[in-house]
């Protein structure tokens, strides 16, 4: 008869690594000091084609920064119908980026998805424990210190041994920070590049995120 203490500690070892949803933020970059922008009005945006998942990202990021101090609103209440433009169509960006500044949004936080990654995690009871990655789909591209250019770019995943596998995901994101009232070669502020491990809810990786974002940004 298999160990109970065997059993109970593999099943406590494997939901630490199958079902824990974490947030870390990898790299950041930052041009100047971007709580400089608490005095701007701050549009939020998150792309993506689902639009629960871009309302509960951009309403979360939007109460994080309100609680400290910042002024943000976000896209999908003002701009329901947002979608990214052509890239290259530097014309229709500037009218965009014109339009925003008409309606009082000095400030973009901008957040996509950028990278995807499978893996799959081996556990067994004696607790051994590897991970084998690889990349699903990944187009690097240059950052573009301007708005309108980039914008276009982005599209807002002891005892007998038992051996359970799990396949996951690795989810890039990148939130970057554009000043329209800037200088087109000036107007990018920062780049913040986080991952999400394995996500559990949307809810959760959704508030995890955006705290960790603003924390970033009230450095």
């Amino acid at each position: 008869m298999r160990n109970y203490k065997t059993i109970l500690g593999l099943l406590l070892l494997t939901g630490t690594v199958f079902s824990c949803s974490t947030v870390k933020v990898s790299d950041t970059w930052k041009d100047i000091d971007a709580s400089n922008i608490k005095s701007k009005d701050i549009l939020v945006v998150s792309k993506s084609e689902d639009n629960t998942i871009r309302e509960r990202f951009e309403k979360d990021m939007v109460t994080q920064l309100n609680s400290k101090g910042f002024n943000a609103t976000e896209s999908i209440t003002k701009y329901p119908d947002l979608k990214p433009i052509k890239e290259g169509n530097v014309n229709e960006l500037r009218k965009l980026g014109n339009s925003l500044l008409d309606q009082g949004y000095e400030v973009v936080v901008l957040t996509s998805l950028r990278d995807i990654e499978e893996y799959t995690t081996t556990v067994t009871s004696s607790s051994t424990y590897s991970v084998n990655t690889f990349p699903v789909h990944y187009h690097r591209r240059g950052y573009h210190r301007s708005f309108y250019r980039g914008f276009g770019t982005i599209y807002v995943d002891g005892g007998p041994s038992e051996t359970i596998t799990s396949n996951n995901k690795k989810y890039i994101l990148e939130t970057l920070v554009y000043d329209l009232t800037m200088p087109e070669d000036e107007q990018l502020l920062t780049i913040i590049t986080s991952e999400v491990d394995n996500p559990e809810t949307l809810g959760t990786t959704s508030n995890d995120f955006s705290k960790q974002m603003v924390k970033q940004l009230s450095k």
